[in-house]
């Protein structure tokens, strides 16, 4: 049976939750998640006409990263949008604009998300809606804390602190 966690250092190692994903970004045609190796990153799934939750947990993003101060250029924050109708990547960069001009989006086929989606066990059930919002999403809004080689280390609900996500990124820098 495989481990849910294998330990390394202060934060569990999960062995059943991410991996390198290759996919069209706001910073080149494709971009792989191995593209960052060496820096702690930061990811989340959303779309950018999301109306409440989305733009929150990037608010969180950018929050936990104007703590960092110095140690800011070591830790790349990612979005993963899941609404490809909508989400290119020109919209994508006017969008993640507003938290941070460091944030790098990532869009693609409906098929390519869905598979990276999978990979990081990510929820986001597509509701057709009257209003002028469009489809909606009912999703997870989980921040994905993963170390220097792309490893998922820990998932942010919205009840942890901006201080313990801090700590825990300081902690894998320190590795």
């Amino acid at each position: 049976m495989l481990s849910v966690a294998a330990w390394a250092g202060p934060l569990p190692i999960n062995t059943r939750l991410g991996g390198d994903f290759a996919l069209p970004s706001t910073v080149a045609e494709t971009s792989r998640l191995s593209d960052f190796k060496g820096k702690v990153v930061l990811l989340n799934f959303g779309y950018t006409s999301c109306p409440d939750i989305c733009p929150m947990v990037l608010n969180r993003m950018a929050a936990v990263l104007n703590e960092l101060e110095d140690a800011r250029s070591k830790v790349q924050p990612l979005f993963i949008t899941f609404d490809p109708e909508r989400d290119t990547r020109e919209r994508l960069q006017q969008y993640l604009k507003y938290f941070g001009a460091d944030f790098v989006g990532f869009t693609g086929t409906g098929e390519q998300l869905a598979a990276v989606a999978r990979q990081y066990g990510v929820i986001a059930i597509a509701q057709k809606s009257d209003s002028a919002a469009g489809t909606l999403y009912t999703h997870s809004d989980y921040i994905y804390l993963l170390d220097q080689q792309g490893r998922v280390r820990a998932l942010f609900a919205k009840s942890d602190s901006i201080d313990k996500m801090v700590d825990d990124i300081e902690s894998l820098l320190e590795d």
